[in-house]
């Protein structure tokens, strides 16, 4: 199948070579499935005041006293039910393939249709989401092209080279700066990466037991469909399935690397949801369909979502539910970690010190 979630092999300091050559810098929309019934809508734990726990699991992985619990537990994009912002960055490569304004200009439209669609599925949950994007305004600054001093792989393996996930990590820390968490109140930031190729669209997540590393979160998403034809531009569903991930959705097919999704699953939630999201992104006859997302954010992507508490044959995958909502793992944590009751309690969300 073709999307998906991942992290790379350990990055090398001496991969630090290849950065990001900043060019120059340049929000959006405000958000808020289908019933299965006897569902009860999940509380959005709230970003905690930055105080550090002293005697946890937590203290296993606490490496960097920047970051408190919850931002080692999900990673910089937080959940969707926290205020966030999407930082779009638009890479050319230095001396070859490039952006044009009019490509930018579709990917603009494309991830607005996106984001819309995801404040509509969450509103079907009785839920409110509030993510922060690039709208094309000239004064906007979530919006950054660059150019990257490498060239990009593309094509369907769903990999670039090492030296590029180092340079966007780099990129990524110096982007999540002071200045923009205190403009949008939040320290839930994800990154959005454009590359002006071919490829299959991927996100890097941050799981529980990375604790401080790995903790910036982006999607790549390639101008063109890698597994269509040259002139196929990515759809929204591409985007609003990678956005997902940032916020805790798993893919959820055979082969996924998220270690709960077994075939049996998989083949539960074609038989049940054949329109979930992150299922496929493609329309009912496996076509690209734009101006529209015609998908589902099923319960069983919710409750990983926090859009709900459970999910109908929930009893039958229990693994699926023994994380904390928006909380990517490797297993090794499995039915240790619960959320604490502190971090349920309902308190304004903050823009905690990074």
């Amino acid at each position: 199948m073709k999307w998906k979630s991942f992290r790379p092999a350990a990055l090398t300091a001496g991969l630090l070579a290849a950065a990001l050559a900043l060019a120059g810098c340049a929000p959006r929309l405000a958000l808020n499935s289908p019933s299965s019934g006897g569902r009860t809508p999940f509380d959005w734990p709230q970003p905690d005041t930055g105080e550090q726990p002293s005697d946890d699991w937590y203290g296993q992985w606490y490496a960097d006293p920047s970051l408190t619990r919850e931002q080692c537990m999900y990673g910089s994009a937080g959940l969707l039910g926290w205020p966030s912002v999407l930082v779009s960055v638009y890479l050319d490569e230095r001396g070859g393939v490039s952006w044009t304004e009019e490509d930018i200009a579709r990917s603009r439209q494309t991830l607005a249709t996106a984001v819309d669609w995801i404040g509509q599925q969450c509103a079907q949950y009785g839920a409110e989401a509030n993510i922060i994007c690039d709208d094309g305004t000239p004064d906007s600054n979530l919006f950054v092209r660059t150019q990257y001093n490498g060239r990009f792989a593309g094509g369907t393996n769903s990999a670039e080279s090492d030296a590029f996930y180092t340079a966007v990590y780099d990129l990524c820390e110096q982007l999540d700066t002071a200045e923009l968490r205190g403009q949008y109140g939040t320290s839930s930031i994800g990154f959005l990466i454009f590359l002006p190729v071919s490829g299959s669209s991927f996100t890097m997540v941050h799981y529980l037991e990375d604790g401080s590393d790995y903790y910036h979160e982006f999607s790549c998403l390639y101008r063109t469909d890698a597994y269509s034809g040259p002139d196929d531009f990515e759809t929204p569903a591409v985007y609003a399935h990678e956005i997902l991930h940032l916020y805790g959705a798993p893919d959820l097919y055979a082969g996924s690397n998220d270690y709960y999704v077994t075939s049996q699953l998989a083949d539960y939630v074609q038989a049940t949801w054949p329109d979930e999201i992150m299922l496929d992104t493609y329309g009912p006859d496996g076509s690209l369909v734009y101006g529209a997302v015609e998908k589902q954010i099923s319960p069983l992507t919710g409750s990983r979502l926090g859009l709900c508490s459970t999910f109908e044959g929930a009893e039958a995958f229990p693994e699926v539910n023994e994380m904390p909502p928006g909380v990517f793992s490797t297993g090794e944590l499995a039915g240790v970690v619960q959320l604490p009751d502190d971090v349920t309690a309902a308190r304004p969300p903050v823009a905690v010190a990074h």
